[in-house]
Formats: C-alpha cells, structure tokens, sequence
C-alpha cells in the first residue's frame, strides 16, 4: 500500500520529460505534419519547382500545400493564393519567393498561427545594407509574433523517416540515425549527395543558412532530445555566440556523439569563411580546444564525418584508462605494417601482449605468427583460427579495442570469416572495427557486420581512424566533465587591490599597464615575480641599484616598444655604477634608432635573478575574437617566436584541465629530468596556470597578458618580466561570468541560511565532486521520496545518471544542495533544481528533502534560492508539476507565490507557475 505523500517532495514526472521532444518549438520546422510552399510553381529552373517537386517526391507523410497567386494548379495539385486560404492549419511555411517578399509573408503566417517559417529565398546577402535591413526586419516580424525562422538563404531542411524534404538539394537523404547540421547549403548538398552513394542515412539534415534566428545552439538542443538520432555531425564556418554554441555541444555530447567540421583553419579560410557566414570565426587553435572542453570530434574532411559519425554511433566505447590501445588481427602482413603506420600518425597506442596472452596465442596459431602486435595469424588461415585469436584479444584486458584485418586470400570466404567473428563481437563490449580488403568478395563480410550495426571499413587507415575518434570522445568526454570554479579557495588573492591597479590605468587613459604595475598586479594573484623600480635618469638608475644590490637588470620604458628585444632594450648582469650609466645611454640610443617613433621614458631596474636550471616559460592571456579570454602556455623568451610552442585553453581551468595544457606543449618533455637539471616543481606551475586564470575570470578587462619568461625549476616559479594591455571589458564580471565562453562553477551563490530550528545549512550550487554525497542522499530517502522524484523505486543512480545530475552546465540549468557536516564529510539534505524549457524562457524545476530534515523551512529556502538565481539568468517563469494529493506541497507553493492549476490531461497532477 502506498504511504501519503512526505513534505517536501516533488514529483518531476517522466511523461514531461519525454513529451519534450514532440513539444519542442522547432518541432513545426523541423518534423512538421503540415507544410506550405510559398512560391511553388511549375516553371523550370525556379527554386520554387525543384522545392515543391522534393516536398512532393520525398512522400511525405502530411498535408503538403502549393501557395502562389499566379496559378491555381501547381504539379497537379491545388495551388492556393496565400497562406490565408488555406483550408486547414499548417505547422511550416516554406518560403522561395523573392526576398521583398519575405516580411509580409509572415506576417501573413502569423495570421493563420503557423508555427515556424523556412526562408530558403537567396537574395539578401546580394543586396548588401538593404539586404541586411531587411534580414533584421524579417526576423523581428518573426520573433514579435512567436515564429521561429530558418534561413535565409538556406538550402532547407529533411526528415527522411516522415519522408519531409523541403529543400532544393538534386538528392535525398536516406533513413538513418545521424543527423546533419550544416551553416552551408552547397556543403550540406555535397555531403548528401556523398552519403547517398556510400550508402550512409540521416535522421535529419538541417541547413541553418544565414542563422538569422534558429541558429546551431537551438537545432542542437532539439536533436540531444530526438529518439532517432544516435550521433550528430555538423559543418560550422562561423559562429555567432560561443557560449551558447559551447552550452548546447556540451549538452548534446552528453547524451550522444557530436562530430565537428569546421573550416577556416587556416587564415585565408577564416577570411573566406566569415566573408560566407558574417560569423566570426575566432583562432583556429582556440575553436579546437573549445570542441575538445564541450565533448565534441573535430574531423578534417568531409568524408572522415561520415566515418566519425558512424563509428560513435555503434555505442561502444573504450572503457580503460588510456582508451587508446588498439591490437590488430590480421590475415596479411602487409595490412597490419599499414595499420601500425597509421596507428602512429594517429597517435594511436599499439597494445602490448602479456606473456600470458602470447601463450593463448601459442595455443591456437602457427609458430610463424608474428607474436606481437599486430598479430598476424598466416595467409592460409581459417574461419577457426581466426575466431580463436579473435575472442583471446577480446577477453585481453590489456586493450581497448580490437581492429581486425581480412585479405580476400585463397583458404577463406569473407562472408565466412564475417559470420565466424560476428557471434564473438556481438557477444563483446568491448569496440570492434572491421576492414575488408578489397570490394568483391571482401564487400560480402563488410556487409555481415555493417547489417549488425558494426563499422566495416575498406582500408587499414581507415580503421585506424575510425578507432581513434572513439579514443578522442572518451578523452573529450572527460574534458567535458571539467566544471572548474572562478576563484578556488586554494589562494588567497586581493580582488581589491587587483581591481584598483587597473582601474587607476584606465582613470588615467592608459590602455598598457608597464612592467612595475604588470608585476603589482601578478602580486596581488600571488604570483611570484622580481621587483622592478622606474628609474626616469641615469641618476634615478644609479640610486635603485644600489638600493636592490648588485648584480642588476635594466629595461627599457618607452611607448610605442611592445618588445623589449626588439630595440635591444634590455641589458643584463650590470655590477657598478658605471655599468648601469652606460645601459641606460646605450639603450635610450637603441630606442632611438631601432624604434624612432616611440618616445623613451626611462627604465626598470630590477635585481639579477640567477637561476641556471630554470627553464624558460610563457604563460599569458589573449582574447578571442569569438570566445574571449584564453590561456596561453608554452616555451618561453625568444623560443616562443622562434618554435611557435604554444598550447591554448579556455579559463576557468582546474588542475587536470593545467596540467592537460601542460602536456600539449613540446617544452613539457624539458620539464622532467632533463641533462642534469632536476625536474620542475609541476605543483607550483600548476597553481600559476589556476592563477592566471583566476585572473582572466575576474578582470573582463584584461585583453592580454604576457609573463615571458617565467622561469621554473626545483625551487618554484618566477615571473621575470610581465606586461598587461587593457580592452573595453567592465573592471568586474557579472553574476553569470558572461566574458568568458564557458560559465564556471558559480561559487558566489554561495549562501549559509538558519532552518526553523535554529540549525545552520549551506546552500550552494551542485558541483562535480557531489556525485558520491548525492548517492548517499538517494540511498537515505524514504521509498516514497523516491516514487515521487523520480516516479519509481530507485535505490541509486546509475553513473551515468550521477554524472547527468551533478556535472551540469549552469548556464541552462541550475542545481543547489543543502549541505551540513557530518565528521569529515559533508552531507546533503535536500536539492532544488531547475532546468531551461526549449522556449528560453521558462523553467520547469523539482525539488526533494530529506525524510528526516522536513518541515524545518529547508524547502522554502531551497526554492527562494532557485527562483532569485532563475531571475538573474533572465527567466520569466518557473513551472513545477506535484501530485494532487501533496497538500503540504501544495501550501508551501502557495505560500511562495504559485498559483496552481489542474493539468488537463492529467487529473493526478496540478501544474504550479509563477512569474519571476
């Protein structure tokens, strides 16, 4: 018999969760059960004749309705004068009339509540400011009466298994389970037209065209939710908002893989591209580590998305440490050296076989097998033992994955030895990637496993390829999962003092702080640097060495010199007087004839730091032009222009996310032990990196930062010489740290609250490190706690739920725990959380408290949290749906300001709303 229902619990109740996908607002655009072209026609070569002509082959599967007032018959089929005399309602209005056109047209859409509108009509671009103008008035006719628009100047949109094809492409997609987004009509009709001959299917091709209202993030959303698609590619030129691009990857790529071609890597492309899109397009290196930190694969080509794609798309996935130990199998020696070569371009790691495994091996091979990998099982092998040597690299744990490799040679069928590996792989977790040489009997097994939904290639490089995406998603995954805070409390930092050392450059219109002030600066983040006094005479030079003591450094101070090498402005290991009069004359003519136009001011002394060990590093800031601040480290001094050893991250970084910059970097390897010189200290390089970042989350309006060199070795860091150029960013961030592309931990909502009883909790954002503390919170509530949150008996979460719960992106949801110490560990006693609706603006949010810590206020207090964090990110309503018979529920909502209604399809349940 089923318990009343306890206080404080809210049913979050699953049928909403799955009609959010048939409730999406893009639904109308992108599987719609109705649809009108406005503009079909009969005429040959008009966009309006091969769209209509698309729509009407495709077959599909609803009302499909010619609008044009110079016909009445288009195609065979009743052509109507507008969108007004249609007979029925319509979900998506196709646009292929002129651009002039456009804004009436929905207007008239608006009129007969059409969901959304497709404006495959070119033109606008052509038109250059008009064209503008009136893209912008298109959109704000939209968007003031609730449509959703596509395009312009879009190719158009497919959904193969509701046979939809309102686009202008020459061919169809077929069925699949991959869906295609594209910016770039003319790719998008390339990569169908590729993908029909290889034989590959889409659940949706979407091309976003100009993306003047539905643009990536959007499409992106509606598809993480779409049960018919398993894996999403996408071809990006340019993006118009980083961070809800970065939002909307990183949710998709929590549930399925997301594939990533972007164009522009190099300049001329990036010119192109933006020049195609009017997108930014942002540093190539920049966008590669932003796909990496959100969970996506970046591929090259377009063909290798295909490959990426459907690779993922099987489901497996390399569960070791490494996940990337590749073992081949093969029937030819030849495959397997390709194999091995292209493994090592991949930066694919060849498994070692364990004595152990070479015994098995032993057991069921020739003496003439190659006895390491790639295992090479002989030409005359058979079905027998190629299975054998097939399930023992299987059960290896020693690997991640299996590649097999068949030659169409004499002894053996390849549909046999398909059939014979088949059983073993389907019986297997473990990734599986099948090549088969060769097209006529070779094709016959390929077929085998791609019937059974498993990758069969047709070259060795290929397979290795297809392995190594799955390795990088794992390793992106776990990038993904990195939610690291603004400010860690493992430093104390002075905000304060940082904060007035810019801001009294910026009172005084300095756009570049000098080196002294730079230093002041690093201080104030505890990064250890080497005191600098301004000297504006060789007298005032003279005076601030003795006062540092000798041996001293001298540098230039001019404006208009960015580099200090660059005039010869620096002059080292001066011990007199005498020495430092004459640097100072020798650079003040340096700058006067190397840089002619800057004016000299004077110099830095500073004492000679004398470290013979050290290592010379750069760690620094610059800003994006499309994902704002990045962290920069690499060699150092002049190496830095010299070897081009620079590797980039986005703040806010943690340790593993340093540490992993670290590592991309050649100067890593010199970081060791390394011709005599012992190994840095990693922990205080690390710390400098958090630094550093801490200060490009604080201080919007730090354009660059550069500490070169930063020396390193046994004994520490230190920061020999630093420069800092200030932009157009506030001094301060705001709440929701919007500068930077990913939104970090949100640690200043921060709040300690007093219950009824007088007890103390923390309320504070969910974070990463919670997934352990919120099983035990799971396992302590009542059974029917449970059967109310989660509308069913659940006595713990499955990882992946765990993950799903506590590594959310906090700038389209929100979570807070109320937390209290027990011991050492830190308990939680009730969560509140909200996630974003697809319309932008509401919420819908659940609730759950502890058994034991009910009817103490904790609810109220959660829920005042929530609502005060919804309103500052700009939502306008919080929705919430709790059983009937949950008064105590129902008065605390009451309480709060909801108002409730009964859901009318649903008489069990009462929808609580309240405006914001």
């Amino acid at each position: 018999m089923i318990q009343r229902v306890p206080r404080g619990a809210l049913l979050l109740r699953r049928d909403k969760l799955l009609a959010m996908f048939n409730t999406h607002y893009l639904r109308y655009a992108l599987t719609p059960r109705s649809i009108a072209v406005v503009g079909a026609t009969d005429r040959q070569e008009a966009l309006g004749n091969y769209v209509f002509g698309n729509a009407l082959g495709a077959g599909f599967r609803g009302d499909i309705y010619p609008i044009n007032p110079k016909h009445e018959v288009v195609a065979g089929q009743r052509c109507y004068a507008s969108l007004q005399a249609l007979p029925a309602a319509v979900d998506l209005a196709v646009i292929v009339t002129p651009a002039q056109t456009v804004p009436a047209i929905i207007d008239d859409a608006a009129r007969r509540r059409i969901g959304a509108v497709l404006v495959l009509s070119a033109g606008f671009a052509e038109m250059g400011g008009a064209g503008r103008q009136l893209q912008q008035l298109a959109v704000a006719r939209a968007r003031a009466q609730g449509i959703r628009l596509l395009g312009p100047n879009c190719l158009g949109v497919m959904r193969p298994d509701i046979g939809f094809n309102a686009t202008s492409a020459r061919t169809a997609a077929r069925p699949g389970s991959v869906a295609l987004v594209s910016q770039s009509g003319a790719v998008m009709a390339a990569l169908l037209d590729y993908a029909w001959s290889a034989g590959f299917g889409f659940s949706s091709a979407v091309s976003t065209g100009a993306g003047a209202d539905v643009d990536f993030p959007e499409v992106l959303d509606f598809l993480a939710n779409d049960p018919v698609t398993r894996s999403i590619v996408l071809y990006i030129e340019g993006v118009h908002d980083s961070r809800a691009l970065m939002s909307s990857v990183r949710a998709a790529a929590s549930t399925k893989p997301v594939v990533v071609l972007k164009v522009g890597r190099h300049l001329t492309g990036r010119k192109a591209a933006m020049s195609h899109t009017g997108a930014s397009v942002g540093d190539d290196a920049v966008f590669d580590v932003a796909l990496k930190r959100a969970g996506a694969i970046r591929v090259g080509a377009y063909n290798q998305l295909f490959a990426a794609a459907e690779a993922l798309a099987a489901g497996r996935l390399p569960d070791g440490e490494q996940a990337n130990r590749l073992v081949v199998l093969t029937n030819g020696g030849g495959p397997g050296v390709l194999a091995a070569d292209a493994a090592a371009d991949a930066d694919v790691a060849l498994a070692t076989l364990s004595d152990a495994v070479k015994q098995r091996l032993d057991a069921v091979l020739p003496p003439t097998w190659s006895r390491g990998n790639p295992v090479d099982i002989v030409g005359d092998a058979d079905a027998q033992r190629f299975a054998s040597s097939f399930r023992i690299l299987l059960e290896d744990p020693d690997n991640d994955g299996v590649l097999v490799l068949f030659s169409p040679l004499i002894r053996l069928e390849a549909e046999a030895a398909a059939k014979a590996l088949l059983e073993l792989a389907a019986a297997s977790t473990k990734p599986v990637i099948s090549v088969w040489l060769g097209a006529h009997d070779a094709g016959r097994g390929g077929a085998v496993f791609k019937a059974a939904g498993l990758p069969a290639l047709t070259s060795p490089e290929r397979g290795v390829e297809s392995f190594s995406y799955l390795a990088r998603y794992v390793r992106h995954r776990r990038w993904r999962l990195q939610v690291p805070p603004s400010h860690s409390d493992e430093f104390e930092i002075d905000l304060g003092r940082a904060r007035s050392e810019v801001s009294e450059a910026l009172q005084t219109g300095r756009a570049t702080l000098d080196e002294r002030e730079s230093k002041r600066l690093l201080d104030c983040f505890g990064i250890p640097t080497v005191a600098a006094e301004f000297a504006a005479t060789p007298e005032d030079a003279v005076r601030h060495a003795g006062q540092v003591g000798f041996p001293v450094v001298v540098k230039v101070v001019a404006s208009g010199v960015a580099h200090k090498s660059e005039v010869e402005g620096v002059q080292l290991d001066l011990r007199s007087a005498d020495e430092v009069i004459q640097a100072f004359a020798t650079i003040k003519g340096n700058v006067a004839a190397r840089a002619p136009r800057a004016r000299f001011l004077g110099v830095h002394v500073q004492a000679m730091v004398e470290r013979p060990r050290a290592r010379e590093l750069i760690v620094g800031i610059a800003r994006d032009a499309q994902f704002g601040p990045v962290i920069g480290f690499g060699m150092g001094g002049i190496g830095v222009d010299v070897y081009g050893d620079l590797a980039v991250a986005l703040p806010p970084l943690n340790r593993f996310l340093a540490q992993q910059l670290i590592a991309a970097t050649r100067v890593s390897r010199m970081l060791g032990e390394f011709r005599g010189r012992p190994v840095v200290a990693q922990d205080a390089l690390v710390d400098t990196l958090l630094k550093v970042s801490e200060l490009a989350c604080e201080l919007p309006c730090i354009d660059e930062l550069d500490i070169n060199p930063l020396l390193a070795d046994e004994n520490g860091v230190l920061a020999l010489d630093a420069r800092v150029v200030l932009g157009s960013g506030p001094l301060a961030a705001d709440a929701s740290y919007s500068h930077l592309a990913i939104h970090p931990y949100p640690k200043n909502l921060w709040r300690a609250v007093r219950l009824r009883n007088g007890d103390m909790t923390l309320l504070r954002p969910i974070r990463p490190e919670d997934a352990a503390a919120e099983q035990r919170f799971i396992a302590r509530l009542s059974q029917r706690s449970l059967y109310l949150r989660f509308h069913g008996l659940v006595r713990e979460l499955s990882l992946e739920r765990l993950i799903r719960f506590t590594q959310i992106d906090y700038d389209r949801e929100m979570a807070f725990v109320a937390t209290d110490m027990q011991g050492d560990a830190e308990e939680i006693r009730g969560i509140a959380r909200y996630t974003r609706n697809p319309d932008g603006a509401s919420c819908e949010f659940a609730i759950v408290i502890e058994d034991a810590w009910q009817a103490r206020g904790l609810g109220a207090a959660l829920m005042t949290a929530l609502e005060a964090c919804a309103r500052g990110r700009g939502l306008r309503e919080m929705i919430g749906f709790v059983l009937a018979e949950n008064n105590a529920m129902a008065q605390m909502m009451i309480r709060l300001g909801y108002e409730g209604r009964p859901e009318p399809d649903d008489p069990t349940v009462v929808r609580f709303a309240k405006g914001l």
